[in-house]
C-alpha cells in the first residue's frame, strides 16, 4: 500500500486538540476513584459514559448521507472505543502510572505498523520525539526494576488497550471521513459493548468492577462528568485522528502523563520529585517537537 496524499489543511489545530484532550484525560482517574469510593464499579462508569457518547452523536446521524461509509468508520470507532473502555477499567485495576505507561506504548505500535503497512517515513524529528517521550516515561516510572511488564490484569488491559488504540488511529488516518459523528458513534458503541462484556464477567465473578453501591445517587454526577471529560474529547480526538498520523496522535496524547502524574502527586499523595519533573519536561518537549515539526 502507498501512503495517502498529503492533506492540505494545517496540522497545528488537530495537534493542539489532541494535546488538550490528553491533558483532560490525565485527570480522568480522579472521578473514577471517587466513584469507586462510593461503591460504584468502574465498569458501570464506562458503560454510562459510552452511552452518553452514543446519544451525543445521534443528532448528526439523522440524515441519510450520514450513513455513507458508516460501516467502515464503525470499525475505526469500535477499535478506539474498545481501547478506551479497557484503559478506563485498567485505571482502577492497577496503579495510575503503570496503566498510563503501558497504554502509551501506542506510538511504538503505530510507528511500526505505519512503516510496515503504509511505508511511512521514519524522520529524525519523529525518532527524536519518540525517544524524548519514552525517556520521560522511564524517568516518571523509574527503571530500577527494568522494563515494566504486565504484573496483573489491569496491566494486561492497559497494554492491550494501547494496541487497539494504535490500530484504530492508523485506520482513522488512512480512511478519513468529513463526518466525525460516524467514528464517534462507533467509538461509543465499541466502548459500550466492551464495557457490557467486562461488566457481565465482573458480575459473574463478584468483582468490585461490577459493584452498584450508590449508583442511583451518584448517577447525576456520572452523567455531568461524562458530558465534560468524556464526550467532548471523543469528538476532538477522532476529528484530529483523521488529519494527523497515528504515531503523532500517540505522542501528543502523552500530555496525559504530565497531568496524570501531577494530579496523582497533588491529590493522592504519590511522590513528585526530580525524576517526575525531568520526565514530564521530556514528555512536554516531545509534544512540542511534534506540534512544530510541520
Amino acid at each position: 500500500m502507498s501512503a495517502p496524499a498529503a492533506r492540505p489543511e494545517s496540522h497545528l489545530l488537530p495537534a493542539i486538540a489532541v494535546a488538550l484532550c490528553g491533558a483532560m484525560w490525565g485527570v480522568f482517574w480522579v472521578p473514577l476513584h471517587w466513584f469507586g469510593s462510593e461503591g460504584v464499579g468502574g465498569a458501570w462508569v464506562s458503560l454510562i459514559f459510552n452511552a452518553l457518547a452514543m446519544l451525543s452523536a445521534l443528532p448528526w446521524l439523522t440524515q441519510r448521507k450520514a450513513w455513507t461509509g458508516f460501516m467502515d468508520q464503525s470499525v475505526n470507532g469500535l477499535l478506539l472505543g474498545t481501547a478506551f473502555s479497557l484503559y478506563t477499567v485498567s485505571l482502577v485495576l492497577t496503579d495510575v502510572i503503570h496503566a498510563i505507561l503501558l497504554f502509551y506504548l501506542t506510538p511504538v505500535w503505530s510507528t511500526i505498523a505505519g512503516w510496515l503497512l503504509f511505508r511511512e517515513r521514519l524522520s529524525a524529528s519523529r525518532l527524536l520525539a519518540m525517544a524524548m517521550g519514552f525517556a520521560g516515561l522511564a524517568a516518571v516510572l523509574g527503571v530500577k526494576d527494568g522494563i515494566p511488564l504486565p504484573r496483573n490484569w489491569g496491566d494486561v488491559l492497559a497494554l492491550f488497550s494501547g494496541m487497539c488504540w494504535a490500530a484504530g488511529t492508523i485506520r482513522s488516518f488512512h480512511r478519513p471521513t468529513r463526518l466525525v459523528a460516524q467514528p464517534v458513534f462507533g467509538f461509543a458503541l465499541g466502548g459500550f459493548l466492551s464495557s457490557a462484556v467486562i461488566l457481565a464477567i465482573a458480575a459473574a465473578m463478584a468483582l468490585p468492577l461490577a459493584q452498584t453501591g450508590h449508583l442511583v445517587s451518584m448517577l447525576p454526577w456520572i452523567v455531568l462528568l461524562g458530558l465534560i471529560i468524556f464526550v467532548p474529547p471523543n469528538f476532538l480526538v477522532l476529528w484530529a485522528a483523521q488529519r494527523i498520523d497515528s504515531a503523532r496522535v500517540g505522542i501528543l496524547l502523552m500530555t496525559e502523563v504530565l497531568f496524570g502524574t501531577l494530579s496523582a502527586g497533588l491529590l493522592s499523595g504519590q511522590p513528585f520529585g526530580w525524576a517526575e519533573g525531568v520526565g514530564t519536561a521530556l514528555i512536554v518537549g516531545a509534544g512540542l517537537i511534534e506540534v512544530l515539526r510541520r
